[in-house]
């Protein structure tokens, strides 16, 4: 159906390799087939679908880490803390580096408790 550029062009747009795209495509037209009428907000569920494989994605790529946590965004932005911490900035410093250049809010007291719980060392 899509060329090999199409696929890998379209996969790296969504952030997905290109078995998690064809993953994608899969689950989303078999929920497009169950569908009796196509409306809004069933195109729109397909983003809750991409979410489910973005989701498993990172949980996987935690488990590689290591890292004790339960929070899918200080999963998914993990290394990035551990490198800002290690180089000398504060848990305060860190939650407004991600809100800012990620666009992502933690609160102090979970990235607190995410650093010692790790036992995160500053070298």
């Amino acid at each position: 159906m899509f060329s090999e550029i199409k696929i890998k062009t379209y996969s790296a747009l969504l952030g997905l390799t290109p078995s998690e795209l064809d993953d994608f495509m899969r689950r989303y037209k078999s929920y497009l087939l169950t569908q009796k009428v196509i409306t809004k907000s069933v195109l729109i569920n397909g983003l809750f679908i991409l979410e489910k494989i973005h989701a498993e994605k990172w949980l996987i790529a935690s488990e590689k880490v290591k890292l004790k946590t339960k929070n899918i965004t200080i999963i998914r932005y993990s290394e990035k803390i551990v490198e800002l911490y290690k180089s000398g900035m504060g848990t305060a410093k860190i939650v407004n580096h991600l809100k800012l250049n990620h666009r992502v809010t933690i609160s102090k007291s979970a990235l607190d408790r995410f650093i010692t719980a790790n036992r995160i060392k500053r070298d």
